[in-house]
């Protein structure tokens, strides 16, 4: 492992106070991050260029370039606003073990990329700013090479599983705006998930991902700049195979980690997929929880029921979903958002005529019942 003993670290109770310290805390790491991508042999993080050549006429066209990045993907979230929530299927202790946090006595639990959470274990300390500067350290180009890498990861890591080498770690995080495929997402980590892991559900609210620190980008968006722009679309190729993911996921990425000031709530996996303690059935259905794909799932027979049986599956799920959240005017407008997500049965395997008054009406009630819970524990 890389000694950081000399590093300076960040606890999650103390944030950075301003741009600068930001930036000192990220130029620091940027060495334990060298040191992590030369390990990484075969990866793209590990052969990105690095700005090595630092001419002025060089810094300024790397300045150009994400000038041009940032102003194409600016435009597009103004015409295509970004979803209120992403989501995330997260497994902490994947891939490198849990630590206690020695300020506070818990588990150190962020949202990082692989590399992210490399230097974090490595440091056995929660690092709350990007590893490395993006614009700073590399070019565009290096950008998009690791994207591609990223998209291809799964099944870079199977071969290399299979071959007995260790996985590649990817310097970015996926998130999706498509609650369903993010649920059936977990479902499938969840069964490879080992005793010392704690598989779930993060739920992310889009606008407190804070641009000064970390940017948040649709991934589609993304393509569609690697595809007008002819120098970098000669220098990187990102298969069809790879787009269709991106598509189907509605995928969207940070550099480095999800900042924690943006989650709303987590949702451990057994939450999501228990029956509700007075006897009734859990809201996802065993083919849904036992899926590879989803396409898998949408084959199968849909499961009749009543309009009330259904609006009592969706309330507990629902409820489930929000008990966690951080104060109640987060679970609200979460819960309805959920209730939107959920009107249509038919996508989750149920044959029901679709009430979505009712569906709201029903869910407002679980979501005021577990107000009323919040309530009487702080009195």
């Amino acid at each position: 492992m890389a000694n950081i003993d000399a590093l300076p670290t960040v606890s999650a109770s103390k944030q950075p106070d301003s741009t600068i310290e930001m930036q000192q805390l990220s130029d620091a790491f940027r060495s334990v991050l060298n040191i992590a991508e030369e390990a990484q042999s075969g990866s793209s993080s590990s052969n990105l260029t690095d700005l090595t050549d630092h001419s002025d006429e060089n810094v300024a066209r790397n300045k150009a370039q994400w000038k041009d990045f940032f102003t194409f993907m600016g435009e597009k979230a103004k015409n295509s606003e970004y979803p209120k929530y992403l989501f995330r299927a997260h497994n902490h202790g994947h891939p490198f073990p849990r630590f206690l946090d020695d300020g506070t006595g818990q588990y150190s639990d962020s949202f990082g990329s692989d590399l992210h959470l490399w230097v974090e274990y490595d440091a056995q300390s929660p690092i709350c700013v990007p590893i490395g500067d993006l614009t700073e350290f590399y070019t565009v180009e290096d950008f998009f090479s690791e994207l591609r890498f990223h998209l291809e990861k799964t099944q870079i890591n199977g071969q290399e599983e299979r071959a007995g080498e260790k996985p590649t770690l990817s310097s970015i995080v996926s998130l999706s705006g498509d609650f369903q495929w993010t649920a059936q997402r977990i479902c499938s980590v969840g069964r490879r998930a080992t005793k010392d892991q704690r598989p779930g559900l993060a739920v992310f609210e889009t606008s407190l991902i804070d641009p000064s620190m970390v940017r948040v980008w649709r991934v589609m968006d993304m393509l569609l700049f690697l595809d007008t722009t002819m120098l970098l679309k000669r220098s990187v190729n990102i298969p069809l195979n790879l787009r269709r993911w991106a598509g189907n996921a509605d995928e969207y990425v940070c550099w480095s980690f999800v900042p924690r000031e943006a989650l709303i709530t987590f949702i451990p996996l057994p939450k999501l997929t228990e029956a509700p303690n007075y006897g009734g059935k859990a809201f996802l259905r065993k083919e849904f929880v036992q899926s590879n794909y989803l396409a898998d799932f949408r084959r199968q027979t849909p499961v009749q029921l009543s309009k009330e049986e259904y609006a009592d599956r969706v309330s507990n799920f629902v409820s489930n979903i929000i008990s966690d959240a951080f104060s109640w005017e987060e679970a609200e407008p979460l819960g309805m958002h959920m209730a939107e997500l959920l009107s249509r049965p038919s996508l989750w395997g149920y044959d029901v005529t679709p009430m979505i008054v009712d569906l709201k009406k029903a869910i407002s009630s679980a979501m005021e019942a577990h107000r009323e819970r919040i309530s009487l524990l702080d009195n």
